[in-house]
């Protein structure tokens, strides 16, 4: 070995080593803050968290397979309805609660995503956002099973006799949930499987040509992202530990699709800073609300307003999100000063 590979495996394994200090000195940064920081910390840590998970299987749908989604957050209700059911009524342990709504989330998105072979665009995100006013009404009929309209009280979860029944014992779950599902992810969108659903994302033409079959990865792809939202949604249900029909509607799945965009389509970090960043959004705009003109902050749904107005900007100005906007910065730094 010359001293020019002897340089380049020197830098390689400090590269490795500096990645990996520096992720294990954030998660000990964000525990530690989580615990002596307060409730509200604790709260919206786990609230970004939740919404994490969710922006990561709606990329993986949406940002590296090209299939438009407005009915997210159904499948966060389903997964969020199953695991309170179980839990409740039935009495399963949460740790079986919890991969069960996953699975049957999954289920209902490979049954929805079989369509997506005939539909394409503007008429996949109607029949998903279909999907969505559907599954909303069978919460509200089925009152004996659901609540209805009432909603449906959720029990904080019980591990190994632990109750998690504070903000700051409920982040261990949502942050170890957390980091099992975004490794997955990343090992996922590097396979062959992610490689195939970025080829029918690309050109579905090409694809089909190289003997790629459209249906099942579309159907594959909807399966993923639904669990994703399942398990959110289970997380999301012992979280508040009360849910109704009024935590998944419409408006929710667009916020979904905003934290992807803003943070970056074809990303699983994008969806991390997207995430991030729509969360906090709505806590800056009640902080900000009082120095806003009467106008203003006194309109109906100003939320909508700025997510609407985020999304323009971030379309026309940064198509390419946060991380992608990260990676240019990223890039010159290395660079500079060539």
């Amino acid at each position: 070995m010359d001293l020019r590979e002897s340089y380049s495996q020197d830098i390689r394994i400090f590269d490795k080593f500096y990645k990996w200090g520096w992720i294990a000195s954030l998660v000990a940064g964000i525990v530690v803050f989580c615990q002596i920081g307060g409730d509200y910390v604790a709260y919206m840590l786990n609230l970004i968290f939740i919404n994490i998970i969710a922006a990561v299987g709606l990329n993986i749908l949406s940002g590296f397979t090209g299939l438009i989604s407005l009915g997210h957050a159904a499948f966060m209700a389903i997964g969020a309805y199953t695991s309170s059911i179980l839990t409740v009524k039935l009495g399963v342990p949460f740790l079986l609660a919890l991969p069960a709504s996953g699975a049957l989330t999954g289920l209902i998105g490979f049954v929805v995503g079989l369509p997506s072979l005939r539909l394409t665009g503007i008429y996949l995100a109607l029949a998903t956002m279909a999907f969505g006013f559907v599954t909303d009404e069978m919460i509200l009929q089925w009152r004996s099973l659901t609540g209805g309209a009432d909603g449906f009280a959720v029990i904080p979860p019980i591990i190994f006799g632990l109750t998690f029944d504070s903000y700051k014992k409920y982040f261990f779950i949502t942050f170890i949930s957390l980091a099992i599902l975004l490794f997955m992810a990343k090992n996922m969108v590097r396979s062959s499987f992610g490689r195939t659903l970025m080829a029918i994302r690309d050109s579905e033409t090409a694809a089909e040509t190289m003997g790629i079959n459209l249906g099942w990865y579309k159907a594959m792809a909807f399966t993923v992202s639904a669990i994703y939202a399942g398990l959110a949604g289970s997380l999301y249900a012992h979280f508040i530990l009360f849910i109704s029909v009024d935590n998944f509607t419409l408006f929710h799945s667009i916020g979904f699709i905003v934290m992807v965009v803003v943070g970056g389509l074809g990303s699983i970090t994008g969806s991390v800073m997207g995430a991030i960043f729509i969360t906090v959004l709505p806590e800056i705009i009640s902080f900000t609300k009082d120095y806003l003109p009467a106008a203003v902050k006194t309109g109906y749904s100003l939320q909508a307003a700025v997510y609407g107005i985020t999304l323009m900007l971030f379309v026309i100005y940064r198509p390419i999100g946060f991380y992608g906007f990260w990676v240019k910065i990223r890039n010159w730094w290395r660079t500079f000063p060539l």
